[in-house]
């Protein structure tokens, strides 16, 4: 993977995954090559939906699946290792998806934040 495509899938799942409240999938321009652009607003409500199960619910090794029947996007995000980091829970999440015929698999590292949010520490963001 390229680290413009690298960057730009950290910053769409960091997006989608750390803003809770509902993101619009028109304004995703500078993800054209990934799935993420392709997603429609039920596609990323299922993502968003199943991110959070993930994040706060599964455990390590448990993939927890995602689809939308009407568009046949889906995937699976699975969290791999859970850590400490500066007081912080954080987990390193697997996300494999696919959607619109394109397909992309990559891992992060998300923290959970004081408001319950996850969000992607900033020194990893450039590192995935």
């Amino acid at each position: 993977m390229s680290v413009l495509r690298a960057l730009t899938v950290a910053v769409g799942t960091t997006l989608l995954i750390a803003t809770i409240s509902s993101a619009s999938a028109g304004n995703v321009f500078f993800m054209k090559d990934s799935p993420l652009a392709n997603m429609g607003e039920g596609d990323l409500e299922a993502f968003r939906s199943a991110a959070r199960r993930a994040l706060d619910d599964a455990g390590d090794g448990e993939a927890v699946r995602w689809g939308n029947a009407t568009s046949g996007a889906g995937g699976l995000l699975t969290p791999l290792s859970t850590s400490e980091r500066d007081g912080s829970v954080c987990r390193r999440l697997r996300i494999q998806n696919a959607v619109g015929g394109q397909s992309a698999n990559s891992e992060f590292d998300f923290c959970r934040q004081a408001d319950g949010t996850w969000k992607v520490p900033p020194s990893d963001a450039s590192r995935n």
